[in-house]
Parts: C-alpha cells; structure tokens; sequence
C-alpha cells in the first residue's frame, strides 16, 4: 500500500456522512434512484421502496407531483389510497416536500424530468453531479455511479478536494483524474471513496469560500491549514475591530446620553419655567377674579346699606305722614266739637226765648 493510500484510509475514517445512502434497486431509473436518495434520509429503504412505488403509481407523470401540494403528497405516501390522519400527513410532511424539491431542483437544473441522459454523457452528468445543492454532492454521485455501470464516478468537486489534501494534482480532465484517483481507492469501494469525499466537498471545501476552520480534515490538508491560520487571523482582526467597535459605539452612546441627558435637563428647566409661569398667571388671575369678587361684594353692600336707608327715610316720611294726618284729624275733630257746643247753646237760647 502506498503512502497516499494510507493517507486516505486514515482521512476516510474520520468523515461521517449525515444521511445514508440506498442500495440500488433493480429497476428502478435513475431519476427514481435520486427519489429513493431524498426519502432514505427520512425512513428505512423498504419503507422508502413502498412510498416510492407509491408516488410512481398515483403520479405516472412526475411532474404532477412536482406541482401538487406537499399535504397531498404526504397523504398518498402513508395512506396509499386510505384516509390518513391530520397528524400523520403532518409527520410526514418533510419527506413529501423534499420529494417535491427534489424534482423541482432536476426540473430546474435540466429542464425536464429524466436522468438517463446521463448514461451517455457523463462529462455532462459529473458537471451536473456538482450543480445540485438540494440533493446533494453524495447523492448525486451515487446517481453517477449507476449511471456509469458503478464505475468510478469522477466529478470536479471531488478533485478540487484531493488536491487541496496534496493526493493528486488539479486537471480539467475527468480521464486524467480518473487513472490518477484510481490507485488511491481501496478495493471495492470506490462509491464510499466518492461519496465520503463528497461529502467534504459539501459541507466544507466550496470552490470560492470554503469554511475550512470547520472541516474534519483540516489537519490533514495543507490548503485547509493555511486557510485555518488565515482565518484565525481574520478573527483577531474581527475581534479587535468588534473591540474598537463595540469602544466607538459605547462613546458614541455615552455621547448620545449626554446629549438627552442636555436636553432632557433643558425641557425640564423650560418646562418649570412655563410651570411656573403658568403658576404666577394663574395667581394674578385668581387675585384679579378676587379683586372684582371684592368689589362686587363691596358695592352689594353699598346697595344694600343705601337701600335701608332709603326704606328707613320712607318710613320715616311714612311715619311723619301718618302722625300729621292723625295731628290734622283730631284738630279737625276738635275744631267740630267747639262748632257743634256754639250750634247747641244758640238754639237752646232760642227756645227759651220762645217759652
């Protein structure tokens, strides 16, 4: 065994793929083969070969099912023609519209519904293995496998990550890739090979920005360490600008609540002034409104003291009336009584006389 090969058994070792891979299925085609990909993430392989068989039988053209909603899909898939219950379609549910994304993505990536041409282009099915972020750079390539009678299924990503691990040099074609890949897979396993490898090329070690601070390889790889110091380098940087920053921003909020604190003081000032404006108006009308109450009440009293007076000289004139009119009564009584004696005696005289 070669150094390189080692190499690579000490690497394959340390990565774990996040979701199984199916076996293959006789007669299944390729594109049921990507299905049976998506729905193995979400239950075993006999109950994703019933739901599959399922799909293909309550959906002959499959693009009724890439346009047919996820809650329809999720009800074919548990109840194969029987009423399933709110609660299991909403279990299954993640399994139906990953099966529906997934079609959408091939809908979308080759404008149609088939993969077989991928047995007859593999140039074309590599690139293509590589432009499927929803199904994934290990899926796909299982695809590829099959569709290359499971030879070994050589893509650009898988080769961007060999070189970036010092296993072999970059090279656009995918035969030179392949005589020099070979010598590195261990017998028997070249669809485990792919797929593991894969899986870095997914999950860290993009083409533009690969995240290679998280990758479990970056140990072995001296583009990866590189990287890693890099980057924890930038993240000194970004602590120390995150410092500056967060230093700027509690000046600057320091700054911004003097300055409220200003002008919360100066509302506060004006607003005791106009208080106390209002305070001093306020008292002036009140002394104002007492002053008029004052003289109001002075002149009522005015009033009413003038108007006893005048009702005690009306009733004194009355009185003073009253007693000349009695005082002019009884003189004029009396003047009647001395008239009526002087009548009396005349006539007694008379009468005398006359006897």
């Amino acid at each position: 065994m070669s150094k390189k090969s080692e190499v690579v058994q000490k690497l394959l070792k340390k990565i774990e793929p996040r979701q199984p891979l199916p076996k293959p299925v006789k007669d299944l085609n390729l594109l049921e083969h990507g299905m049976l990909c998506v729905l193995v993430r979400h239950m075993p392989q006999e109950r994703a070969e019933a739901a599959l068989a399922t799909l293909k039988k309550v959906y002959p053209d499959w693009n009724e099912m890439r346009v047919a909603q996820a809650q329809e899909i999720a009800a074919e898939i548990l109840a194969k023609g029987r009423r399933a219950s709110r609660e299991s379609i909403e279990a299954a549910l993640p399994q139906a519209r990953d099966a529906r994304d997934y079609l959408q993505e091939v809908f979308q990536k080759t404008h149609g519904l088939d993969l077989e041409f991928m047995r007859q282009d593999l140039p074309a099915a590599a690139k293509l293995a590589t432009q499927m972020p929803f199904l994934g750079i290990p899926a796909a390539t299982f695809v590829l496998w099959l569709a290359s009678d499971k030879q070994l299924p050589v893509h650009g990503a898988l080769v961007r990550v060999l070189d970036r691990l010092g296993l072999m040099a970059r090279t656009a074609s995918m035969k030179k890739a392949r005589d020099v890949i070979d010598p590195l897979v261990p017998q028997g396993e070249e669809l485990e090979f792919v797929c593991a490898f894969g899986e870095v090329a997914d999950r860290w070690c993009d083409a533009r920005k690969p995240i290679c601070h998280e990758c479990v390889l970056v140990e072995d790889c001296a583009y990866g360490k590189k990287a890693f110091q890099e980057w924890k380098v930038l993240q000194v940087r970004l602590e120390a600008q995150r410092v500056k920053d967060e230093a700027r921003r509690a000046a600057l909020e320091k700054k911004e609540q003097a300055r409220r604190a200003r002008e919360e003081a100066r509302a506060a000032k004006k607003a005791a002034a106009e208080a106390a404006k209002k305070d001093r108006e306020r008292k002036r009308q009140e002394a104002a409104t007492s002053k008029i109450r004052a003289k109001e009440v002075a002149a009522q009293k005015r009033l009413a003291t003038q108007q006893k007076k005048e009702a005690a000289r009306a009733a004194a004139a009355e009185n003073a009336a009253k007693a000349k009119a009695a005082k002019a009564a009884k003189k004029d009584a009396k003047s009647k009584s001395r008239s009526g004696k002087r009548s009396g005696g005349k006539s007694g005289s008379r009468a005398s006389r006359r006897r």
